[in-house]
């Protein structure tokens, strides 16, 4: 059977471009229960991958396990070409700033008793040599970047709205320069119109650094916005995966509004 044209010319593109993740065969149980089953796709460069499936179906198990945070029975994550399951915790180490997520629960993601400056200077001061001042102009950098003001650096994570929160999580996230970021129900927790800015935000900032995203979401329209393909997801197996046409006209219609 002949492939539809959008759906050609994307494996055309893709043999072209680099892979930066597959997910070969990848497989979890929970006793009795399987959770995943033999779960196969890949990410180019600068990709958005969506994930939709209803709660319970895999999706979140799929995220943690692509960040290490779940380790599956079987199967292989491939990053550029190697195995995260085959390395040694140096490799690890090594690989981990590259690989991020962003959580359903964007209050549970900063600690509540740092303030935000201090929450953003972490990850910069274990994984990078910088001086104090260095430090500093990083993240007036990093704020300006994600819509923040300086004088929300001052401030702990109860001072701010749930859209400020996930902005200073990203500018926390961005300082590590990530290539590949799961999102997982990124905006699920913010209301219409705060939903709609941090998701400009996100192709702003992929538009930037060239980052990829498995963005997981049980929201089709959000996936629709946002997402180059969207992969259903059914009791731990993948269906379908699909070109979406609909990004497009989504991004130039947050372009003439502004």
């Amino acid at each position: 059977m002949q492939a539809p044209p959008a759906q050609k010319q994307w494996s055309v593109a893709n043999q072209m471009s680099p892979q930066l993740i597959e997910v070969k065969s990848l497989s979890k149980d929970y006793s009795r229960l399987k959770v995943l089953q033999s779960v196969s796709f890949s990410l180019k460069e600068n990709e958005t991958l969506g994930l939709f499936g209803i709660s319970g179906s895999g999706k979140t198990t799929i995220g943690r396990s692509l960040m290490l945070l779940e380790k599956p029975d079987s199967g292989e994550i491939l990053f550029r070409g190697k195995d995260l399951l085959k390395m040694n915790k140096k490799e690890i180490s090594l690989v981990r700033p590259k690989l991020q997520m962003i959580f359903q629960h964007p209050e549970t993601s900063l600690n509540p008793k740092m303030k935000v400056q201090d929450s953003i200077a972490e990850p910069l001061i274990i994984h990078k040599n910088l001086s104090r001042e260095e430090i500093h102009s990083e993240m007036k950098r990093l704020m300006r970047l994600v819509g923040l003001r300086p004088e929300h650096l001052e401030r702990y994570p109860h001072q701010l709205s749930g859209g400020e929160i996930q902005r200073a999580i990203l500018a926390r996230i961005i300082s590590l320069e990530p290539k590949f970021i799961v999102a997982d129900e990124p905006t699920s927790m913010l209301d219409a119109s705060v939903q709609a800015q941090i998701l400009r935000l996100m192709m702003k900032l992929q538009n930037d650094t060239e980052v990829t995203y498995l963005f997981i979401s049980h929201d089709l329209d959000v996936l629709r916005a946002v997402c180059d393909r969207i992969a259903y997801i059914e009791a731990g197996s993948i269906k379908s995966i699909e070109m979406n046409e609909e990004k497009r006209s989504w991004a130039e219609q947050v372009r003439d509004s502004e």
